[in-house]
Formats: C-alpha cells, structure tokens, sequence
C-alpha cells in the first residue's frame, strides 16, 4: 500500500519552511475570503460571544495584525490599521488582508536561512528581547489560524454549516 509518505521529502531549510507557512497563510485566507464573500455582509457585524464581537471585528484584528509583524520583521515603519474606527466596508477589509498576506509571502521569499534564522529585537509594552525571525513568521501565521478557526466558529453561531477546510495538512496534500 502506498502512503503520501512513500517518498522522501527534500531537505528543508529553515527559510523554506518559513516561505511554506507564509504561503499556506495566504492559501487559508484566501480560502476563507472566498468563502465569507458568499455571505451576506450584514451578517459580518452580527455580534456573537467570541475573543472579538463579530467575523468583522475578528478579520480586522488578523488583518491588523499580519499588518503589525510584517512591519516587524521587514524592519519597516508601523502605520497602524485603526480597528477601533475602522470606516472601509466588509470588501476592503478582504482585500487589505489579502494584500497583508501576499506582501508576507513577497518578503519571505527574499530569505536566505542566515537571515530566517537571524535575531530581531522585540519591543513592546509586554515584553523585550531578541529572536530569530523565523520565530515571529511563525507566530504570525499560528496567530492567523487561531483566529480563523474563530470565525470558522461564530459562523457556525450563524448557521453556517459549510466553512472551508483551512487546515495546512489539507494544504499541503490537497490544495498545493
């Protein structure tokens, strides 16, 4: 009997891991995009118990987010995404995740392993310190899952019964 595990895999560097998970986090938001682009808007603001009020509140936080440790680990100067204010429709919150998303994959596409696995500095209110880059791609992108599988969640509070699968197992077999 022959597995999906019969052949070797290649070696896997460091920085392609990296580029792997940036691209499964561009795959799994645009599949639940497409997905929340079957809905109809109004139920993107309906309130449910969850972490944030609604599917909306939640796609900013992400969008917001990704926004923040792209500029991070880019090195680059933060314009923050105002959630709290936020005025753009249900679409263009899509579309800046989206952009987000691709811009993450653009920028670890350029890594080599020396600078995947080369040390940032981290300052924030919470905590200070050094870690390789790689450590906050992958943050990043486990955060982004996190939160997907929440709206996956205040979805079905809504009776949505046909959420996408978004699992990187499912990417990597089926949807590469």
């Amino acid at each position: 009997m022959q597995t999906a595990f019969a052949t070797s895999p290649a070696t896997m560097s460091v920085s392609s891991l990296l580029q792997d998970f940036a691209s499964y986090n561009l795959w799994a938001n645009t599949t639940l995009a497409t997905w929340l682009r079957t809905k109809p808007d109004e139920n993107m603001t309906i309130t449910v118990p969850s972490s944030f009020s609604s599917i909306r509140a939640t796609l900013l936080h992400i969008w917001a987010t990704e926004h923040y440790w792209l500029s991070m680990i880019c090195q680059k100067e933060y314009n923050p995404i105002d959630t709290d204010h936020y005025e753009g429709d249900f679409e263009s919150i899509l579309d800046g995740l989206l952009e987000t998303s691709e811009r993450l994959v653009a920028f670890t596409d350029t890594l080599e392993d020396d600078a995947a696995t080369g040390e940032l500095y981290y300052d924030s209110p919470w905590v200070k310190g050094f870690r390789p880059l790689v450590q906050y791609g992958l943050h990043v992108f486990n955060h982004s899952t996190y939160h997907r599988g929440q709206i996956v969640t205040i979805g079905r509070g809504l009776g949505y019964k046909d959420a996408p699968m978004t699992d990187f197992n499912f990417y990597n077999f089926f949807a590469r």
